[in-house]
């Protein structure tokens, strides 16, 4: 029944999430919009990131209980549990690298345009889309600089784990896994650091605020779903214990019975 429960509550987190990004990448600012909407995607993608660390933090601990166990598990569930965090981290990289592809790219605008002509010559004003251009590539620059640095310090990471695996002569096929990680890290950054930008929808400022609007109600929902979620994951971890104890113990019971 708890492991239904964190199934079902995993399935609606990730709905919800994959809607949320599909509506955010398909759309960009207008001139009345300014960077709103640049801003919402920083904004979401930072919570993504967090949500990276948490799970790093769950799975780190779960590794920790494959060497020092202090839960009633069996090493192929704690191993099932880290594959489902292994498997939550790629997809919100895969998001993050998704919203950021979305950003808007740097364009070739003539920084003014003329307007007419005076005795003195050509009249000139500022290009407003040179102008806006410049205010949303800042949003796109910072962030793909803190996704490269982000993947980097993930293959830093990776590759450390590996040196003490090393050190530990740990299992082969465990190693192996942290180099194809790394590998697919490196493809990640490359993806990260490519020019191509997803075409997008411009939206007016209506539209944008409404989306605004929907999007903290949204986040905010979601937080709960996602404390709720950790808080069952606690309690069937706690119940699969159980349930290990009371299996193990009952046939220990079963084979005494057995004996001459």
């Amino acid at each position: 029944m708890v492991r239904g429960e964190v199934k079902a509550i995993d399935s609606r987190i990730e709905d919800r999430i994959d809607h949320l990004i599909t509506a955010l990448r398909s759309i960009g600012d207008s001139k009345a919009t300014i960077t709103k909407l640049a801003r919402m995607k920083r904004d979401t993608i930072d919570r993504l990131q967090k949500m990276i660390e948490y799970y790093r933090q769950k799975r780190a601990a779960m590794q920790e209980e494959l060497r020092r166990p202090t839960l009633y598990l069996t090493a192929e569930q704690k191993r099932t549990a880290i594959a489902k965090f292994d498997e939550r981290i790629e997809k919100r990289i895969a998001q993050i690298l998704a919203l950021q592809k979305s950003l808007p790219a740097e364009k070739d605008y003539d920084r003014y345009k003329a307007t007419g002509s005076n005795w003195y010559g050509t009249t000139y004003e500022m290009n407003e889309d040179h102008a806006q251009n410049q205010r949303l590539t800042v949003h796109t620059n910072q962030q793909r600089d803190e996704v490269v640095a982000g993947l980097r310090a993930s293959m830093a990471r990776i590759d450390q784990q590996n040196k003490t695996l090393r050190a530990q002569n740990a299992p082969a096929d465990e190693i192996a896994k942290n180099e194809a990680l790394i590998a697919e890290r490196r493809k990640q950054l490359a993806v990260a650091l490519s020019p191509a930008e997803t075409a997008t929808h411009k939206v007016g400022s209506k539209e944008a605020n409404d989306l605004d609007k929907a999007l903290k109600i949204a986040i905010e929902e979601l937080k709960r779903e996602f404390y709720t979620l950790f808080s069952r994951y606690t309690a069937l971890l706690q119940q699969v214990a159980s349930a290990n104890y009371a299996r193990d113990g009952l046939a220990a019971a079963k084979a005494k019975t057995k004996q001459p």
